[in-house]
């Protein structure tokens, strides 16, 4: 495969991505983010483990999930994520994954910086 087509099949994967992060932001921003009475995503759960959510995002593995050993990856945690709404006593909904309440100190995979 040349570089040219790797970095452009690179970069359409990220403008997807970002696009479609960003899209289900949106629709979450309407009011479907976890109620305080919702149960707290367990890390055992397997959509967590899929996109390696823990509750404390100086957990993260880096050499599993480079995307947090990135320029920014110390700002990472899902506060600082698009898709979080803060809730009560530090653990709020998020659009990844609803009916869930996640830590504020975590992270995952899908974690998108505000806006």
């Amino acid at each position: 495969m040349s570089e040219k087509f790797a970095f452009e099949r690179s970069i359409r994967r990220r403008v997807l991505l970002k696009g479609a992060l960003a899209g289900s932001a949106a629709l979450l921003a309407r009011g479907s983010f976890a109620a305080s009475g919702d149960p707290k995503l367990s890390v055992d759960d397997p959509q967590a483990q899929a996109l390696g959510y823990v509750e404390d995002a100086a957990a993260v593995d880096v050499t599993k999930w480079p995307k947090k050993a990135g320029p920014d990856g110390d700002q990472q945690n899902c506060i600082s994520c698009a898709l979080y709404q803060a809730g009560a006593d530090g653990w709020g909904g998020c659009g990844i994954f609803p009916g869930k309440q996640v830590a504020g100190a975590g992270w995952c995979n899908a974690w998108v910086p505000r806006g």
